[in-house]
């Protein structure tokens, strides 16, 4: 039997997280819900036919404030649709071993407050086939990445989807920490999370050299759409990761903006599209460390985790370059250059030089060519109307 729970304050919100069965709706009416204590769920396994749903009466009009984070733990088949987040220091949204969980329609807009935090973070064992979908993430100002997975210490979150969200306005810079997603970290980076990034939009994501910083293996990053965003989408840690079907447009004129910047084993990145960029459109970097043709050492340390992996065989096939201050870079780091890769049919449109290499290079180089503008066609660009909590 389901239960509908109809809230207007923190502490009705709080006590119906803590009795609501799965296929049980906790609605929010319009206000502000404002505490220090967390909103926990826990231990709730619905399935999808009886998913617990926690939606605002009116999108946008439920406001979560204060220092207090939506906790969903070791719980599935979740909703939380709708909401207005602006929590203070803290996550907004925190899924902890938990999977099947969809978070919808919500905006992140947190109070600017100097601390460092994230807004939503994925941690925890058996975590995994969540769906974050059409929310808006931003502005925001203080460090800390916007999206997190964690992971569990040994292994990520695995097969989830992030789509059709809208993330701008982050800065100002900081050397690191500032990200708009990170998929894993350095020490699960040799863990495979088979997860999704498609058909989002990033504008003015100009907050660190990463906009996506991937630390995880066999994940898939398409069809996103960055705008004027100083940064790079970067594989740092992990092997066989997929970046195909993106667009980077830039104005030509804001420093740092790129394309991506790869370590690892087994990468693919083919079929992207790169528009008036101030950074390397496509840099297949030389690196620090090298992991070998397999990439799994035995036993590597901490210290061997985070360095820049050499890349093996990475795939740069079909992408197009136009008007970019540099177009394919080989081997910027010392001292291992990019083994068994190859770098194939690729076009670029301007005056920068197809392919620079650093240092001489084994990698294979066939039929990278100079393309006319009139033989350029922009692929279609996602726009504001088809992104966030009210796009369709």
């Amino acid at each position: 039997m389901t239960s509908m729970y109809r809230v207007s304050n923190s502490d009705e919100l709080a006590a119906a997280m803590g009795r609501a069965e799965p296929g049980s709706s906790i609605l929010l009416a319009d206000g502000v819900y404002e505490r220090h204590e967390d909103y926990l769920l826990e231990g709730k396994e619905g399935s999808d036919t009886a998913i617990l749903s926690i939606r605002a009466v009116n999108k946008g009009k439920a406001t979560i404030a204060g220092e207090s984070s939506i906790r969903i733990v070791n719980s599935a088949y979740v909703e939380v649709w709708g909401l207005n987040l602006q929590v203070e220091r803290r996550e907004s949204i925190v899924l902890d071993g938990s999977r099947h969980v969809r978070i919808a329609r919500n905006r992140f807009k947190p109070r600017q407050v100097g601390a460092e935090y994230s807004l939503l973070s994925v941690v925890g064992s058996g975590s995994g086939w969540n769906r974050i979908e059409r929310n808006e993430f931003g502005p925001k100002a203080d460090p800390g990445p916007l999206v997190i997975f964690d992971g569990d210490g040994e292994r990520i979150s695995q097969h989830d989807v992030i789509e059709y969200n809208y993330f701008h306005d982050i800065g100002p810079r900081v050397a690191n920490g500032l990200e708009a997603i990170r998929l894993g970290l350095s020490g699960i980076s040799l863990s495979d999370g088979y997860i999704t990034i498609q058909r989002n939009l990033f504008e003015n994501c100009d907050g660190e050299p990463e906009i996506i910083s991937v630390k995880s293996g066999r994940n898939t990053i398409r069809y996103n759409t960055f705008l004027n965003s100083a940064g790079q989408v970067t594989a740092r840690h992990g092997h066989g990761n997929r970046f195909h079907h993106n667009a980077f447009i830039g104005d030509g004129v804001k420093e740092e903006m790129g394309g991506f910047r790869i370590y690892g084993n087994d990468h693919h990145i083919s079929d992207n599209y790169m528009e008036n960029l101030t950074l390397d459109a496509l840099l297949i970097d030389g690196g620090n460390y090298d992991g070998g043709p397999d990439g799994y050492p035995e036993a590597p340390t901490p210290e061997e985790l985070r360095k820049h992996w050499r890349v093996y065989r990475a795939h740069v096939v079909n992408n197009t370059i136009v008007d970019c201050r540099h177009g394919i870079t080989l081997g910027k780091r010392i001292p291992y250059a990019p083994e068994q890769s190859v770098i194939a049919y690729n076009r670029v449109c301007g005056e920068q030089p197809t392919i620079h290499e650093y240092r001489p290079s084994p990698a294979v180089c066939i039929h990278n060519h100079k393309a006319d503008a009139a033989d350029i066609r922009r692929p279609a660009i996602l726009t504001r109307a088809e992104v966030g909590p009210d796009s369709e």
